[in-house]
């Protein structure tokens, strides 16, 4: 090549407009800033003329600012020449933070923020003052205007064959780099003709494209690869990627693939069958999958890695082919089935975590970042997931309230059976044991159990065991998968249908428990030193046995088969939302599926509240309003009031219940959200629920407390006997209890040891007060009319002693001194002498403070021989004394 001087002959005959003498001394006070800014529209030529102005002149033209725009023009990235002060002040300006709070840079779209503003190339809060130049700029645009002018000038010969061609033809990619630096070069203005040079560089590109294209096409046609890579004959895809970006060659290679035109799976593959069977859908993804890994491999060997083909192709996999798919298949499912839709858009999300998994793997000779992996998994799910989010949450609302119309619709308006009331301990175990086989179902992954949730059933089993419709791939757990994963759609239609059939929670008892407690009583039952163990065991088996089937006769007010169903299902969708949680989706999305994990939880609890739980107590309550005292004595058990059963026995029914939701919420929903939120709506719903099952036991216990005292009192009206405490003088004395006593206080006592372990400690305290409290005035009423003589006032003793030992059983402080001073009155029935009864009635000490005298006085009238000593005890009271 000849040797072509930077600025040659021609550029020196270039001729500039003369510039009058007053303008060059106006132009001394312009800021070199603007000099420099107005020599760079210069032509090259034009920069010799203008550097022989003035020594300033040609500083100013030297300046690597200049060369530094027009090496850009020819696609060359140059490191900005600084000196040693300006190193120092860069190191200075690192260690500093900027304004915007960080030390790197803002990028929107892989844009740093200050591009996206036109004429703006600096970061306005890290800019600094511009180094002084170096001149080395110029020289390397030298080198490069020096090896490129020949080709450029030699354009003006349009009739013989182009200097490039001829040189580089048989060097597809040296050519491509060749032209697009002369397309460079023109942008500078190089020559005067430039215009007319640009033309033809136009031409000569277009042809060498087109040339390249058609051989390139012709390889692809033929799946020749060797043709298609980089070899020493034919590169021609590196060849067009030099010449201009290579997008021709990139989209003829992506609008070629089959993919994007002969797709031969069709959506409504999925829905030939009923009920739909999604394996076109698995079969389309894992297809998918399998050619994102064979185009890997091929654009690696075709093009060069700066081309960025496999992002290019990847999108346009996303966008054209699964977006349009995953439209017409979601659109069907929807008019189907709104449940199917949600499950279809959460699997497509799965599969599509799998593609970013596989574009994402660096051991694949092409891969991509995982940040613009995301962005194209972004770019998918965008557009729908505001309906999906929509429908999600009006998903779980229908769904809530269809179980529990359908459970109304079908619950009996039977009573509680109280024949076999078992006791609180037994009660108290079958509760623990219910909820222990709860916690291990809410642990289990949903996909592992997804009818099983509804089958924890028995209370006494010991391992989960799955349905025999749920197969779980163990080795795929174990097994790098080959590709994405998309669920069982329609296996999952299949469970569900087979949850909602299943039998009642709480009376389905795993075979294999049974037959381990058969066994173990036959082995028992064969060794005598056991045998009362092996009594004992069965015995307690049996107790636990009648509270289950205690509880599940109040399945008529609370279910909690129901409640069951209504966890399981919002898992179901909550694990589906919180795939979407996990994924993380920019700005406001991530709010938006944020909230709606959150909504999908309170839901459940705003459903099963209101519409399920305080239906039930409300039921309870009236019961208990409507309840009168049982008057045949013959017909029923005095010492059992069935609403009051029923309403204490649905206190541990709603207690377990929230137990169940506070499980529940520990294992899914502080996955999500933080427990010491207390503004988060997951925690305030939770907080309104727990006050709403507090406020239906409050109003029901205040309705139970009435009903529990009226049943006392008709038990002391029938039972206790005339002859209890006026018996005849010949009778034997009995210093035990009554019978109309010792009923009342078993009424009491089973009633109040049911509430035990259901509700805390500070209500039962307050319960226990204040049925000690009513008891006590009950007696008071119960004692007035009673006519006591002084062999029946033993018999009153007895019974106050049985009341007080009673009430003291319940450790409550406050009530104690009520009985105290009952016992102490009943000194006043076994007296004889009128005047020591006058003295214990006066003497107000031993009664606490809990008596006044006239109540001792209407006590005192209740003896046989009131009329006759009368006077002499009330004697004080009576006399006139005039001092």
């Amino acid at each position: 090549m000849a040797d072509v001087s930077f600025l040659s002959d021609e550029s020196a005959a270039c001729s500039i407009p003369a510039i009058a003498p007053q303008m060059l001394s106006a132009a001394r006070f312009l800021q070199p800033d603007i000099l420099i800014h107005i020599f760079k529209y210069l032509p090259i030529a034009a920069t010799r003329n203008v550097a022989l102005c003035s020594r300033r002149f040609k500083v100013l033209v030297y300046d690597d600012e200049i060369w530094d725009e027009k090496l850009r023009c020819l696609g060359i990235e140059t490191p900005v020449t600084v000196t040693t002060q300006a190193d120092n002040a860069k190191a200075a300006d690192t260690a500093t933070l900027s304004l915007m709070g960080s030390g790197s840079s803002l990028y929107i779209n892989n844009k740093p923020l200050n591009e996206l503003i036109p004429g703006l190339k600096l970061d306005p809060f890290t800019a600094r003052s511009r180094a002084r130049s170096t001149g080395k700029a110029r020289e390397i645009f030298s080198q490069f205007y020096t090896r490129l002018y020949p080709f450029y000038v030699s354009l003006r010969n349009t009739t013989g064959e182009s200097m490039v061609l001829s040189e580089y033809g048989s060097e597809p990619e040296e050519c491509g780099k060749i032209l697009n630096k002369l397309v460079g070069l023109g942008k500078c203005k190089a020559v005067d003709d430039y215009a007319q040079l640009n033309s033809e560089t136009e031409k000569i590109c277009r042809y060498f494209e087109s040339a390249c294209l058609h051989e390139f096409e012709l390889a692809y046609d033929t799946q020749d690869v060797d043709r298609m890579q980089a070899s020493i004959e034919q590169q021609y895809a590196h060849a067009l990627v030099e010449l201009n970006g290579g997008q021709s060659c990139i989209q003829t290679f992506i609008q070629k693939h089959s993919m994007f035109y002969d797709n031969p799976f069709t959506p409504d593959a999925n829905f030939r069958s009923t009920p739909p069977n999604f394996q076109p859908f698995k079969d389309f993804m894992e297809a998918i999958g399998d050619e994102l890994k064979v185009q890997s491999n091929l654009i690696h060997e075709v093009f060069p890695p700066k081309a960025d083909v496999y992002y290019i192709f990847a999108d346009r996999v996303f966008e054209d082919v699964i977006a349009e798919y995953l439209e017409t298949v979601l659109e069907k499912a929807r008019s189907i089935d709104l449940q199917l839709y949600l499950k279809i858009v959460a699997s497509c999300l799965d599969s599509c975590l799998g593609f970013v998994e596989i574009l994402t793997d660096d051991k694949q000779p092409s891969y991509l970042e995982k940040e613009r992996t995301m962005n194209i998994l972004f770019k998918l799910f965008l557009p729908l997931m505001d309906d999906y989010l929509h429908d999600e949450q009006e998903y779980i609302s229908q769904a809530c309230e269809k179980h529990i119309n359908q459970w109304k619709a079908t619950a009996s308006g039977g009573h509680v059976n109280t024949a076999n009331t078992i006791s609180n301990q037994t009660r108290e175990s079958f509760k623990r044991k219910y909820l222990s086989a709860f916690k291990k179902i809410v642990s289990v992954p949903v996909e592992l159990v997804s009818s099983a949730a509804t089958t924890i059933s028995s209370p006494f089993q010991t391992k989960v065991v799955p349905s025999p419709d749920i197969s779980v791939d163990t080795s795929a757990a174990n097994t790098p998968t080959a590709g994405p994963s998309t669920p069982e759609i329609g296996q999952d239609e299949e469970k569900d249908k087979n949850r909602l059939s299943a039998p009642p929670a709480s009376v389905v008892v795993e075979d294999t428990d049974k037959k381990s407690a058969e066994n173990g009583r036959q082995l028992s039952s064969s060794q005598t030193g056991s045998r009362p163990n092996s009594v004992s065991s069965v015995k307690s088996e049996n107790e636990l046995n009648n509270a289950m089937q205690e509880l599940d006769a109040l399945q008529h007010l609370l279910s909690l088969e129901l409640c069951l169903q209504l966890i399981h299902i919002n898992k179901d969708a909550e694990h589906r939302v919180q795939r979407f949680v996990k994924v993380g989706f920019p700005g406001r999305l991530r709010t938006d599926v944020q909230k709606c994990a959150e909504h999908v939880f309170t839901t459940l609890l705003k459903k099963l509240g209101p519409k399920h739980i305080k239906t039930g107590f409300d039921r309870a309550t009236l019961h208990l309003a409507k309840y009168t005292p049982q008057e045949d004595v013959e017909s029923a058990d005095q010492n059992n009031v069935a609403p009051l059963t029923e309403f204490f026995e649905l206190v541990h029914i709603a207690d377990l219940i929230q137990q169940m939701i506070e499980v529940y919420w520990k294992e899914e929903m502080l996955k999500v959200v933080d427990r010491h939120d207390f503004l988060n709506e997951v925690n305030k719903e939770k907080k309104t629920f727990e006050r709403l099952l507090d406020d239906c036991v409050a109003q029901g216990m205040d309705q139970g407390i009435q009903v529990l005292i009226a049943q006392v009192e008709y038990i002391l009206v029938t039972e206790q006997k005339g002859v209890d405490f006026h018996p005849s003088p010949d009778s034997l004395a009995d210093l035990k209890p009554s019978k109309a006593c010792r009923d009342a206080i078993e009424c009491l006592r089973t009633h109040t040891e049911m509430l035990r372990g259901s509700v805390e400690k500070e209500t039962m305290n307050i319960f226990y007060q204040e049925v000690g409290r009513r008891f006590y005035e009950l007696l008071c009423k119960h004692i007035k009319r009673q006519t006591i003589n002084e062999q029946g006032g033993f018999q009153i003793i007895s019974d106050l002693n049985a009341y007080d030992n009673y009430i003291v059983s319940l450790r409550q402080r406050t009530v104690t001194p009520y009985f105290a001073a009952l016992k102490a009155l009943a000194n006043i029935y076994i007296i004889s002498n009128p005047s020591d009864i006058k003295d214990v009635i006066h003497d107000l000490e031993r009664y606490h403070g809990m008596l006044r005298i006239e109540d001792l006085f209407e006590f005192a009238a209740c003896r046989s021989d009131w009329p006759n000593i009368k006077k002499t005890v009330q004697k004080d009271m009576t006399d006139c004394n005039i001092m």
